[in-house]
């Protein structure tokens, strides 16, 4: 029996992009969601309607992420992951089934190579789940939440392209957007975990990181910032050294600053 795969995507209006990416799905998939964080202001539903997906228009909250156990929750089988700026490679979508038919195998990891707005920096790194089962992950809705897999995850080789129009990996990019994603990373951790949205989460309490980071925000401030230097450093070895060496000091001030956040947060409280 054939087990449904569904491209899930949480979008704002992207209507200069979401084409690209819904055009590269061919008939690799059974269904298509695509939820809108909030009322969408241009033309992007009505792209993605001529595409058959299923249009859901959520409430607004200003991040993808804090949607996705909903979205999710949606599927079937198979949940194929995507954003707006992304798009399957040929080699991917032609494999795509192939992939979701073995019966051992829960989570499929992608190739998704670093894209500066105009050419890749990097060729073999990093990776990206971008195909699991529904039933065998765990997802809370917060930034950045990795999805907890139960299961057997295998690395492959095929692309899922990923081509902003812009050059994430600037240092104006780190100011405009990545720090204002560290500081709602923050707000979200302070939140009542009643609040979140959890797709089969089985706890009922934050997991043991987020709950450290919480109670000591001062103490992990240096360890946070030299482990996300160090273990990008690492998994990147062997790709352009100069941009890894950014790249990883990005990382790792992305994770002091949450920690900041959250520290100047318990002040104000």
């Amino acid at each position: 029996m054939n087990e449904k795969i569904t491209a899930c995507l949480v979008v704002c209006n992207e209507e200069k992009l979401i084409g690209r990416c819904l055009a590269s799905l061919g008939m690799s998939v059974d269904e298509i969601i695509v939820a809108h964080d909030g009322p969408c202001t241009d033309k992007t539903l009505e792209i993605a309607e001529k595409f058959g997906a299923k249009i859901l228009i959520l409430p607004k909250k200003g991040d993808s992420d804090l949607h996705r156990p909903f979205v999710y929750g949606q599927a079937v089988d198979w949940i194929l992951r995507l954003d707006a700026d992304e798009f399957l490679s040929e080699e991917l979508k032609n494999n795509l089934r192939r992939l979701a038919g073995d019966p051992e195998i829960d989570c499929y990891e992608f190739l998704w190579p670093c894209w500066n707005g105009e050419r890749y920096l990097t060729r073999h790194w990093p990776r990206k789940a971008g195909l699991f089962r529904r039933q065998k992950i765990s997802f809370l809705g917060i930034p950045h939440f990795v999805p907890i897999v139960s299961g057997r995850t295998v690395k492959t080789n095929y692309i899922l392209e990923h081509r902003p129009e812009y050059d994430n990996y600037s240092w104006k990019s780190f100011i405009t957007k990545w720090l204002p994603r560290a500081k709602n990373q923050a707000e979200w951790y302070g939140r009542n975990f009643t609040e979140i949205q959890k797709l089969n989460y089985q706890f009922s309490s934050w997991p043991l990181s987020v709950r450290l980071r919480k109670k000591y925000p001062v103490l992990l401030c240096l360890p946070d910032l030299i482990f996300g230097f160090v273990k990008t450093m690492f998994a990147g070895w062997g790709e352009n050294v100069f941009f890894l060496l950014k790249f990883s000091l990005q990382t790792g001030l992305y994770r002091l600053m949450i920690d900041y956040y959250l520290l100047t947060a318990g002040r104000k409280s």
